[in-house]
Parts: C-alpha cells; structure tokens; sequence
C-alpha cells in the first residue's frame, strides 16, 4: 500500500501540528491576487421588496447572499438593494418577526435583478445546506435526501449530546450511553463509519473508540446541524461511509455585523433530572473585523425512569432490582466557551477561534469488577465511573471569491484539538485517553469549463492517541492521513448531473513498531431532476471505501464499555460499499416532505464478533470480516390543512426503517434500530406555535445470536411556544413536554439497553432572547 509522503510527516504536539496548517494557509494566499480581487468581474444588482404574509413592509428583514458574506436590511418600506459579482446565488430572507424566504437567483454582469419577496412562516421555507457540492445549497439542488436543525426545531430539540439532538430525525438513531455520551447513528451504521464534524472537520475526541467516549461538541450553540447521507458523504473521508453529521458553528464571524452587537442568550431548566443549563452567543463588528464570543453551563442530577432499570429479560433468576425512581450515576455537569475574530474584506475573510470544552459526567453500569446492585434503602451508594473530558481546540477559517480568474473561490478550514478524558473511579483514575488530533481541508472552486463547474481539495489529518489504565485497550497510536477530492457539476437537458471522486490514504504506526498502511478511491455519480418548481427527483450511486481504523486493527484489551475483552486484526483489508440512493422531494403544495430509499451492499465489512473464550471475565471478542448488506427507506411529510396569512395548520408523520444482514451466513447484524412510524398536528398563529407529536418504535426481534429481543413503546410528546417583543429584543419562551405518559423505553442500539432505560416524563421551559 502507498505510504504517505515523508514531507509532511511529524509527531503531533501543538507547534508541530500546525505545520500543515501553515501549509494550507499558505496556500490560500498563494491565490490571493488583491489587485483582482479588487477589481473582480462585473457586478449586478440585487434590489426588491420584501413583505410579510399579509403583504405588509417587513421592515428590519435581513436580506443575507448565502456564502458571499453580504447582507443588508431592509428598510420601514420593506425595500432593499445590495450589490453581487456576477453569478449564481442562494437569496436568504429572515425576519423574527415574519418568518423567512429562500431563494435561486441567477446575477449576471450588469443585470439589474428587481425582486419580490413574500415571507411565510419558518417551518414552510426551504433549508439551506452548506455540507454538500461547491457551494451552498437548498434541498431541491441536491443528489439525495438531507435533513437540517436551525433555528426553533434546533432549540426545541436542543439536547446534552448530539446523539439526542438528533435522535428524533428520519434515518437517525443514538448509541446512548447515557445522557453524557451519545453518538448519530446513520441508517443502522455507527462508529468509524459515521463522521461528527464541526465546520467540515474533525471534532477531535476518540468517541467513534467506545460509546462511552462523548463527543466532545455542544449543540445547543451551533449555527445550524446538518446530517449528509448517501454518496455525498465521500467527501468528508473513509470514515463517513454511513454519513457525516456536520455542526455549522459560528465562532469564526464569516461576514460583518451589519450592526456593534447582535446575539443571542438562553436559559433552559428541565424537570427529569433537574437540568438546568444557560447560555449566551454573541457576535459584533469592529471595523474591518468581526469577533465572536461563546459560553455555556450545565448540570443535571441522576434522571428519573419509570420503573426498575433492569430489564425483566437481563435479570437473573432470585435477583431483586428494586424500583428507586432514577437510574443511578447519570448526573453530568457541562462547560463550555469559545472565542474567535476574523478578517473581513469586499471579497473574503480569514479568522480565528480557540474553545475550551469540558464536561464531566456518569456511565450508568461502567463497572471493572462485577455489576453492582442498587443500594438497598437506606444504605449510601459507592459512586460509579464517571468521565472526566477536557478540550482544547484552534480553528482557522478563510474563504475568498477571486471572480473570473482560473479559482473562482478558495476556502480553508483546519483545526487542532488536545483532547484529554479521565475515566475516574471515585478519586482514583482507572484508565485515560489523550488525543492530539490536527485535520484541515482546502478546497478550491475552479471557474466553469463550458457547462462544467465544481471543486477541488485536498484533505490532511494527523492523529495521536495515547491509553494507559485498566481499560487501554489500543496501544499508543499515531495515523496520519492525506486525501484529494473533487466534486463537478453538468446541465444536460434538463438534468443536473454531480460527479464525485476522493482517494485517500492513511498510515498507521504502533508505539510497539508495527505499522499499516492503506488507501483507497471512491467515487460517486448522481442525478437530480425537477419536475417542477416543487417537485424533485434525485438518484445517487458510489462506491466508497472504508479504510481500517487502528481501533479496528490493533485492539487488545479489555473494554468496560462494550463489556469485551476486544482484539483487533492487523490484517484487515478495506471495506468496500456499494450504494444506491433514490429520493423524492416536494417543498410547495399542501403536501411537501421527502421520502428516501437506499440500498448499501459491503464487500469485507468489518465488525466485531464475541467468542466463546474469556480473559479476566471479559468475553473476547475478535473484528473480523464478512460482506453484508442494508436497505431501508425515510420519510418525512407535512400535510397543509390551513394555511392562511398568520393562521398554519399542518398535519405531519415521519417513518424509518433499515434491515441489515450478513449476507454469507445469511444472519441478522447486530444493534440495528427498528421500524418507527408517527404523526402528529403543527401549529402557527400570529406569535404562538404549538406542535403535538406522537412517536412509535416496535419491538426488535430480529437480532443476532449474542443480543436479546426489545419490547416496543410509544412516546407522546408536545410543544407550545410564545414570541414577543420589547423595542429591538426578541424574546421566546417554549414549554417542550417529552414522553409525557410516562413510559417505560429501552434504545435497541444502546449496549446498556437492558441496564439503562431512557428518561421518563419530561418537562423542558426555555427562554430565549435574540438581539
């Protein structure tokens, strides 16, 4: 296999990692030409008038040129007037007030574009993605099915880990390891087949080690989450074969303010555990600079569950779980701050940004030893493991638009972490993991070629984990990895196609001596067709692979978490998918939603079976390979029954399902999430919102041979929400009642299913003010 070039190999520390970053700033700059940037290709005129539903003046509507870094506001008329280089651009409109308004507009040289906006309430207007192709995106433009948290969905749903966040979406379940640690699951694939990012790259933890490991990201301050499926994920590296969860963060300014100070701040208390959580985001203009400020607090006690937190199924025969109410050591406490600046020119901007991430927090069932019992009454209870995580991260961002030269638009992204977790038994530490991890992409957006346009990039990671204690199950590691993509675009008749290509490398070095290489080409082709202004049908197929992780290579130990004694195969070979996508989208009539079908067929997939030997009175449990195959569908539809200027009734339900299989042995894989299904009624009148969602997930009883069945519940859910106004300020206060019959649930994809069930009864009051 081909190694990595000596040139850019380093042992990872903080000055060492940020010679490649240097590399690919430099790079950036090396296509900065000012003298064109200033004099870049004629420009258009974007001017119009913006209204609200009843056709009144949105006066204060924010008119935003998605990815340009230009926006304006619209005056006590509604009016507007901003001026574009020429090309072809994603028109947001938002008000707070109003509601919002997406659209295409296409601005060629000295054209003089007079538009006509309506608002219309948030839930109706199209979401705009910026994980997918060249530039940003509305969901009708792409090449499979998408799904995208912004704004009061975001808050509302707003959870401890990204794996909660976005439990509820189509297609997406959690690992849940209690409330602390919870990690995407995407179509039935987890781990180091699902990618978290945050802005495109790496969020620098080792959760894809263990489901223990939290992810070390904190999405009740992101911009906006969006979750890729599909081929498109080949962009983002082997390891987002199964999809990548990209956390849009704001802590680099990408644009001015048009004014000093703007943001927002919130407080959250939830009754389930006692949570009560508070944060603020700020940004302002200074000049030519913009500058960011972030910060957030949580805590929470153990949390509440409906009846005993054994299993009838996992408890042994004479065994007395008594039922205390909550599930013991599932407290956490949260703390997190960020600070950034940037440069902010006509034609780009390069900034900055440190964070510091911290959270401590209980692993319900964790133990070394032996499973213990609750505490009988009265008796006090010795505590458990908990997980003590601290980052440290440094990000660089920059974007530039050169106009019509050769690269029309370059965009950097890189960051660093120094990621350190103690896994604290009582005082003492058991076991910690030290991750060193620096990734950082370049992409360039090259002028088109006749009706040919696209990007490419190039993509470099070094990383370096470092485990001692009781659980250090993978010896002292460092991978270093090197990828160049592309990503073109064709009209034809009608027709869009996308092209995608990646190769990517990577090598492995053991502390021990031992070392691995290994890389691989992947590659994707997809068709998206509109039917009409509101209908669109998109195919997609790739062929992606998936190169072995050290985890998967080099495993030898013990595993608290998976409760194996886990022992890696340095002779895996890569895992190659095959896939199809096919989807149907409708964002205008009284029926809008899409639904979502694939097939993922895997040559050599690896996975990780236990055997009938023991060590220490762990299970072993060797990775191996087998081909394997899952197919599934989502869907996703909202059925307009009244919608009037200030008055929307709509009826929604929702859908998912995946089957997969070991297609040798013809045998079902593990962890694999069951069919859901639900529905529900949403609300919106003048400014009052309100939502009722009831949610289905059956039984699984098709499982492997070392799992055990899962009885299926139901969760009622419900939301009501109120928006005023004080001069300038916004303010919003949302109740948000979760499982409110109180029911008992255990998440068929947790390994701690039978030992933690989900929370019971809760109820969430959050206030938020936007300035």
């Amino acid at each position: 296999m081909a190694r990595i070039p000596d040139i850019i190999r380093h042992r990872t520390t903080t000055a060492g990692a940020w010679r490649p970053a240097a590399l690919f700033i430099a790079g950036l700059l090396v296509f900065i030409d000012p003298a064109a940037a200033a004099a870049q290709q004629a420009t258009a005129t974007v001017r119009g008038r913006v209204v609200t539903p009843v056709g009144q003046p949105a006066a204060g509507a924010e008119i935003r040129v998605v990815g340009l870094g230009r926006h304006v506001d619209a005056d006590v008329d509604g009016r507007f007037r901003i001026e574009v280089p020429a090309g072809s651009y994603v028109l947001e409109v938002y008000s707070a007030r109003f509601g919002r308004a997406v659209e295409r507009i296409a601005a060629e040289a000295g054209a003089d574009l007079d538009l006509a906006i309506r608002l219309e309430p948030v839930f109706h207007a199209e979401p705009i993605i910026a994980s997918v192709g060249p530039e940003a995106r509305t969901q009708t433009e792409l090449y499979q099915a998408t799904d995208v948290l912004v704004g009061r969905e975001l808050v509302e749903k707003g959870r401890n880990s990204i794996g909660e966040t976005l439990a509820e979406q189509p297609g997406v379940t959690s690992t849940y390891y209690g409330p602390g640690s919870s990690r995407p699951v995407i179509r039935g694939l987890q781990g180091d087949r699902v990618r978290v990012l945050e802005s495109g790259v790496s969020s620098g933890d080792v959760s894809a080690s263990g489901p223990d490991h939290a992810v070390a990201v904190e999405p009740m301050l992101a911009g906006q989450i969006e979750i890729i499926r599909g081929p498109s994920t080949l962009l983002y590296g082997s390891s987002a074969i199964g999809g990548a969860v990209n956390m849009i963060d704001p802590r680099i300014p990408r644009e001015k303010s048009i004014h000093a100070l703007t943001g927002h701040a919130q407080v959250q208390g939830a009754t389930v555990s006692d949570e009560l959580n508070g944060g603020a985001s700020l940004n302002g203009t200074v000049g030519s600079f913009g500058w960011h400020a972030s910060g957030l607090l949580r805590n929470t006690d153990d949390y509440r569950i409906p009846g005993p937190a054994v299993a009838p199924l996992a408890q042994e025969p004479g065994e007395d779980h008594p039922d205390l109410g909550f599930l013991l050591n599932s407290a956490l406490e949260t703390r997190t701050g960020s600070l950034g600046a940037s440069w902010v020119g006509s034609a780009g901007y390069l900034g900055a940004a440190v964070t510091g991430y911290g959270t401590k927090y209980g692993v319900p069932g964790h133990e070394h030893d032996e499973e213990e019992l609750p505490p009988a009454p009265g008796e006090e209870h010795e505590p458990g493991v908990r997980i003590d995580l601290d980052q440290t991260r440094f990000d660089v961002e920059g974007a530039w638009n050169f106009g019509g030269n050769l690269v029309r638009a370059a965009k950097l992204r890189a960051g660093y972490s120094d990621y350190r977790h103690r896994e604290l038994e009582g005082d003492e530490v058991g076991t910690q993991f030290d991750n060193s991890e620096f990734e950082g992409r370049l992409e360039a957006t090259h002028a088109p070629l006749g009706p040919v346009s696209g990007t490419l990039g190039a993509q470099y990671g070094n990383r370096e984990v470092l485990a001692e204690g009781l659980e250090a199950f993978l010896p002292d590691t460092r991978t270093r990895s090197l990828a160049l993509f592309l990503y073109e675009e064709i009209p034809i008749d009608g027709f869009k196609f996308g092209i995608g290509a990646r190769w990517e490398g990577n090598d492995h070095d053991v502390i021990d001596g031992r070392s691995q290489s290994s890389d691989g080409f992947s590659g994707s082709l997809g068709v998206n067709w509109s039917a009409s202004e509101s209908v669109t049908l998109t195919a997609a197929a790739a062929r992606s692979t998936k190169l072995p992780s050290a985890e998967e290579l080099f495993s030898d130990g013990p595993h608290a978490a998976t409760r194996l004694y886990e022992v890696g195969d340095p002779d895996l070979v890569n895992e190659i998918g095959h896939s199809v996508d096919a989807a149907l989208i409708v964002t205008e009539g009284p029926v809008t939603g899409q639904v979502a079908g694939y097939l993922n067929s895997f040559d050599d997939f690896i996975f990780i079976t236990p055997t009938d030997s023991t060590v220490g009175g762990f299970v072993v449990a060797e990775y191996g390979q087998a081909d394997a195959r899952f197919y599934g569908f989502e869907l996703n539809l909202k059925v307009a029954i009244l919608h009037r200027p200030g008055n929307h009734l709509a009826l929604t339900g929702f859908s998912d399902y995946v089957r997969a299989e070991a297609t040798d042995a013809d045998e079902p894989l593990p962890f694999i999430p069951p069919l859901r299904w639900g529905g529900g009624a949403l609300w919106e009148v003048d400014r009052w919102r309100a939502a009722l969602d009831v949610r289905r997930t059956a039984e699984q009883t098709r499982v492997a041979d070392f799992e055990t069945p899962t009885p299926g519940y139901t969760f009622l859910n419900a939301s009501v929400s109120y928006a005023f106004f004080t001069g300038k300020l916004i303010h919003e206060v949302t109740l948000r009642g979760t499982n409110l019959t109180d029911q008992e649930a255990r998440n068929h994809v947790s390994l701690l299913k039978d030992i933690a069930p989900l929370p019971g009864r809760d109820i969430r009051l959050t206030y938020r003010l936007m300035f």
